[in-house]
């Protein structure tokens, strides 16, 4: 679900990407990759990505320790996040927060890494560089963006989100 205006349309990425709006503040929620989906492990995911099974490979994010969320909806604007290694926006324990502040019509990306598993099934290579996206383990996961996640929050003494007056799904 996503908690603020967005539009999919051709990115400079790759393909289609997620561009804002209107202007986003450093440490706004954008996004949930929790609420409207089902849970599946992690076993279960790489055996689907190993299938080809579409909906798991446009869908399949890492929630939290060996467990996944997919969904049947390959539609959602969620879906269209592209990868960067420098991205505008953190993904902890399937929340999407910004990065930074980001003027209208930015492109909202995502590090991969933090979304997919750490096996050899299914990597990725970034449109940029060229360079594989190899997910981290979930320890690492965890450790990174709740790492992230407490900086980023401290960077901002009086962070209290503001629930947008104008949501997007």
């Amino acid at each position: 679900m996503l908690f603020i205006p967005t539009i999919v349309r051709p990115s400079p990425i790759f393909g289609q990407g997620l561009f804002i709006r209107h202007p986003v503040s450093k440490g706004a929620i954008i996004a949930s990759f929790t609420l409207d989906t089902r849970p599946i492990t992690e076993c279960e995911f790489i055996e689907h990505i190993a299938q080809g099974h579409p909906s798991i490979t446009r869908t399949g994010t890492r929630y939290i320790g060996r467990y996944f969320t997919v969904t049947d909806d390959t539609d959602s604007n969620l879906n269209f996040f592209n990868h960067s290694f420098e991205p505008n926006c953190l993904v902890h324990c399937g929340i999407v927060l910004a990065r930074q502040d980001m003027p209208a019509d930015t492109e909202l990306t995502i590090d991969y890494r933090t979304l997919v598993d750490s096996s050899d099934v299914g990597t990725y290579a970034d449109a940029v560089t060229g360079r594989n996206i190899t997910g981290f383990s979930a320890r690492q996961t965890l450790l990174r963006t709740a790492a992230e996640l407490i900086d980023l929050i401290n960077s901002l003494p009086d962070w209290e989100p503001v629930p947008p007056t104008d949501t997007a799904r």
